[in-house]
């Protein structure tokens, strides 16, 4: 809330010293494209860290909050030791996805200590690309409008 507020007091502060409306939707999309290139080194991160991970065979726990967490993920036990998922767990399909009895391929960090199952594989890879096209598209776009000034 408070950040909206701050916006709307710059942007009427910007119209009092007399800028124009094109050039506040094009800071308006500046901020936007940083938002969307934030995301895509975030992708970028956890994708390249994903080449250094180790295969391991884990069976899954429980689904709850890690130590310092905010959203549930699931746990997986590989060696002895349990482990949480990089990313939150999959909501929408979980009861079908997650089950005790199954043992799973999941890629293991040892420097994170967490594990990427196949659906943090799938965040990863589908949120590069989308990240990327986010990118490009709005850069273009940003560049389409630079160009009418």
């Amino acid at each position: 809330m408070e950040i909206i507020i701050g916006l709307i007091i710059i942007i009427i502060i910007c119209k009092i010293l007399g800028v124009s409306n094109f050039v506040l939707i094009l800071c308006g999309l500046g901020l936007i494209e940083l938002i969307i290139i934030a995301m895509t080194l975030f992708f970028i991160y956890y994708t390249l860290h994903l080449f250094f991970t180790k295969k391991s065979e884990a069976s899954f726990t429980k689904i709850d909050l890690p130590k310092k967490g905010k959203f549930k993920v699931a746990f997986y036990m590989i060696d002895g030791e349990e482990y949480p998922c990089i990313f939150p767990r999959e909501s929408i399909i979980g009861s079908k996805v997650y089950k005790t009895d199954k043992k799973y391929k999941v890629r293991f960090s040892k420097s994170l200590k967490k594990v990427y199952d196949k659906w943090a594989v799938i965040t990863c890879t589908v949120g590069l690309g989308f990240s990327i096209a986010a990118v490009i598209i709005t850069l273009g776009i940003i560049k389409q409008l630079g160009l009418m000034l």
